[in-house]
């Protein structure tokens, strides 16, 4: 499925997490389901919601370098002092696949249509 526009976006990571039956542990996540209460312009130039360190969740037209795809991949953001990055994405419960990851990707790259 080619993801075409913000709302397409929302809906997709909506069904994943309703897929995977993570909606439920969304409640102790800090950003919850962040993705649905932000505007496309929120979504695509804003920070990640509720963290101490400002982080972009995206940079349209590079999803290597967005935190949202990083995260999504166990592979950072850099900002734990701890162990130096934070763990895959969601935090609780079942993992997106890299398909979905993909998908979201491509999104990104295409220049996040609205």
């Amino acid at each position: 499925m080619a993801l075409i526009s913000y709302g397409a976006v929302q809906a997709f990571l909506t069904k994943v997490m309703d897929d995977n039956h993570e909606m439920g542990t969304m409640a102790r996540a800090p950003h919850r389901d962040f993705w649905n209460s932000l505007t496309y312009e929120e979504f695509t130039e804003g920070m990640m919601p509720h963290l101490k360190i400002p982080l972009p969740i995206l940079v349209k037209g590079n999803s290597a370098a967005s935190n949202l795809i990083l995260s999504l991949r166990g592979e950072g953001p850099l900002f734990d002092p701890k162990t130096g990055k934070i763990g895959p994405m969601p935090l609780h419960g079942t993992r997106f696949t890299e398909e979905q990851i993909r998908e979201l990707a491509n999104w990104i790259d295409a220049g996040c249509p609205k």
